[in-house]
């Protein structure tokens, strides 16, 4: 799957915007490998998933949501070269 954009809330869960996922596989409680350019930078947990609420503009995102503190900036995520890929 490909970030698309990260947003951090308060109560200290990250939302990852991603395409690319198979909308007939949860992603809950996977493991998924935060890559770019073959490199791994960290693993992370997904507890929640959710679709875009705007599904006439955003019918192929699906936001993933994790506890961890994911170790990419703003400008990485929306440069759609990372990826995540199931461990």
């Amino acid at each position: 799957m490909n970030i698309q954009e990260k947003f951090e809330l308060s109560s200290g869960v990250t939302v990852l915007v991603c395409s690319g996922y198979d909308a007939k596989v949860s992603m809950i409680g996977m493991k998924l490998s935060l890559v770019f350019d073959d490199k791994v930078r960290q693993t992370l947990t997904v507890f929640g998933e959710r679709k875009m609420l705007n599904q006439k503009s955003n019918f192929d995102l699906m936001a993933l949501e994790t506890h961890d503190i994911v170790s990419l900036s703003q400008q990485e995520a929306q440069s759609g070269e990372w990826l995540l890929i199931r461990e």
